[in-house]
């Protein structure tokens, strides 16, 4: 799936990708694009403009574009899936094969005591907004007074990119969570706000005890130094005796 850009003067754009692990693997991805009410005035018809099939094809389930009470569009779509493999397939909609989300990818590890779950990748915007052109709208613009060069969209829109189009994303992990890098925690979330013109590493873990092995095992190694001081008392006795 590689998300829209709609350019017009004067709006804000706000792209979110989140992901959600639960402790069994499976889990769900969302993305969300906001548009201010400045850009939402300029697109009476968004809806009839528009191609979500092929996104319901591939098993996106898709919202919007719906009004919010501060006059802006949101328009999501989610997809479940079973397991990390399938949320790395998931991840791989996102943008493409040649989008700004690069090699995002989930992986559940398990132990006997503790299960283990990371969350990588990287978000390149040194290109710019350009990057979420799908190759269609790409051939569409080819010989048009529209240019998507970085000069070309400040003046556009009468503003710096990294003011007009905001980023983040976000990964929710079972467990202790710890955040690499520029990310933040926002409990168990890690969360990164990658900038126009940058490229930022992504990168989480957290970890999970198994509780009833760690209580097993707590009881079986109660019951064996029991075991090991009735031996040796019995041995002491023999002794004294």
């Amino acid at each position: 799936m590689a998300l829209a850009v709609v350019v017009t003067s004067g709006c804000e754009m706000h792209v979110d990708v989140g992901i959600d692990v639960e402790r069994d693997g499976s889990g769900q991805v969302a993305v969300a694009v906001t548009m201010d009410e400045a850009a939402a005035n300029r697109l009476p018809d968004l809806a009839a403009q528009l191609r979500l099939d092929d996104l319901t094809a591939a098993g996106w389930e898709v919202t919007g574009p719906t009004s919010a009470p501060d006059g802006s569009t949101v328009i999501a779509a989610t997809k479940a899936f079973a397991t990390p493999e399938e949320a790395t397939q998931v991840l791989d909609d996102v943008s493409g094969a040649s989008g700004p989300f690069q090699a995002l990818e989930v992986a559940r590890r398990s132990s006997f005591l503790a299960t283990d779950y990371t969350f990588t990748g990287a978000v390149d915007l040194r290109a710019g907004v350009e990057g979420f052109v799908d190759e269609e709208l790409r051939r569409s613009l080819e010989g048009s007074d529209l240019s998507l060069a970085r000069a070309d969209l400040e003046e556009l829109t009468g503003a710096p990119l990294e003011e007009t189009f905001s980023f983040e994303v976000r990964a929710t992990l079972p467990g202790s969570l710890t955040v690499e890098g520029k990310g933040t925690e926002d409990g168990d979330t890690a969360v990164w706000r990658p900038l126009v013109g940058e490229r930022l590493t992504l990168a989480a873990t957290s970890e999970t005890f198994h509780r009833q092995r760690l209580a097993w095992l707590s009881a079986s190694g109660a019951a064996l130094l029991a075991m090991i001081v009735v031996l040796i008392r019995g041995r002491r006795r023999r002794r004294n005796g």
